[in-house]
């Protein structure tokens, strides 16, 4: 059942899909609800369960930087809120800026973010990053990111600090970088985002799953369910 199956859309409308479970097969089901040719995957294991965190739609997580589920500070080391910072919300940052870089996730500040999957396996990661460059001498600007817990992946931002890379980070006003991680099983996971350097700016993240089509600022943030 849908809560609305007409009507005008100015800009963006959140469709509502319910199930009615005396009549749902047992076990798993699937279908589909297409609107002006885009098919929407529904699924459902366990019709008891609370989806918890940000829920998977279209194979895809969104995730402002901002709404995470939980912090784990480090002493004085900490993730803060910087408002209004970056293209669609606002971004998170290590502070201080003078802080020492560490090896997660042993004194490692970090960022959790709950979400409910329907399609485990091989999925990307990007983050979405301020387009800071490498103003410490002798190393990039490196954060790690990881599922559950599996050991922390560290990457460097600028790994691939060419001209290529300076111009198409200034033209889009971020860096975009991506990450391979493979989970097991449906249901609840965390990704977790840790610090290594500071200067490292988190605007967004965004879980692809094998959905994600290409877009400017990203897709819009996943509806969130209990944390």
């Amino acid at each position: 059942m849908l809560s609305a199956t007409h009507g005008r859309i100015e800009k963006e409308e959140r469709l509502w899909v319910s199930v009615d479970w005396s009549k749902a097969p047992m076990g798993s089901a699937s279908g589909t609800v297409e609107i002006n040719g885009v098919a929407l995957p529904v699924s459902e294991t366990n019709p008891e369960a609370k989806l918890s965190g940000f829920v998977e739609a279209d194979e895809t997580v969104s995730i402002e930087a901002e709404h995470y589920t939980r912090t784990v500070d480090s002493g004085a080391v900490r993730w803060e809120k910087i408002p209004d910072y970056g293209r669609t919300l606002s971004a998170m940052s290590i502070f201080p800026v003078t802080a020492a870089s560490v090896t997660p996730p042993t004194n490692s500040p970090c960022l959790e973010y709950r979400m409910t999957l329907f399609n485990p396996g091989q999925v990307e990661v990007e983050a979405i990053l301020a387009p800071t460059l490498n103003f410490v001498p002798g190393r990039g600007l490196r954060f790690a990111v990881s599922f559950d817990d599996q050991p922390p992946q560290v990457v460097d931002a600028l790994e691939h600090n060419s001209q290529t890379d300076w111009e198409t980070s200034v033209k889009d006003n971020v860096r975009k970088v991506r990450t391979s991680h493979t989970v097991a099983g449906t249901g609840v996971h965390t990704l977790k985002f840790w610090m290594v350097d500071p200067g490292v700016v988190l605007e967004k993240l965004v879980v692809d799953l094998g959905g994600v089509k290409p877009s400017y600022l990203g897709p819009p943030e996943s509806y969130r369910g209990q944390d």
